[in-house]
């Protein structure tokens, strides 16, 4: 019998104001065949942005490391804050199912530069330019976060 998992994923605030929320939505349910078993819309509050941000840098590879420290970066500047007058929003989803959070991971990718085919949801919804001596110019990651919890 297979172990159920959890996976979240939170749908950044600049993906909520172009509107992509119901294409990512979209897609985590229909690729990964997870269920949805919860939904929050939330302004974080400072300290909850920078208590998230602290945790997702976790790879050792130092390609993925860099992606992650990008993130958190992002998190920090993005999650908190206004924009046009409205407090920065993030959609946070909770799934449920056999290996969730591998079915999360393949369904979002990992966002790099060089792909954009349109396969996962960081290649339709997340940006990542760098100009020729390769520093990162602009990046919007699309979304950010998984987690597992086994249960049966």
């Amino acid at each position: 019998m297979q172990t159920e998992e959890l996976a979240y994923v939170i749908v950044t605030p600049y993906s909520i104001r172009k509107s992509r929320t119901g294409g990512i939505v979209g897609r985590l349910i229909s690729r990964t065949g997870l269920d949805l078993v919860g939904g929050r819309m939330f302004a974080p509050s400072a300290e909850l942005a920078t208590r998230y941000a602290n945790t997702t840098v976790t790879e050792i590879n130092s390609r993925h490391r860099a992606t992650q420290e990008l993130i958190r970066e992002y998190v920090l500047k993005n999650f908190t804050g206004e924009k046009n007058g409205q407090q920065a929003r993030v959609l946070f989803l909770l799934f449920r199912g056999p290996d969730a959070v591998e079915r999360i991971h393949r369904t979002v990718g990992h966002i790099v530069h060089e792909r954009t085919s349109g396969e996962t949801i960081r290649d339709t919804y997340g940006d990542y330019v760098t100009d020729e001596s390769g520093n990162v110019t602009y990046f919007e990651p699309g979304r950010s976060g998984d987690f597992r919890s086994k249960g049966n």
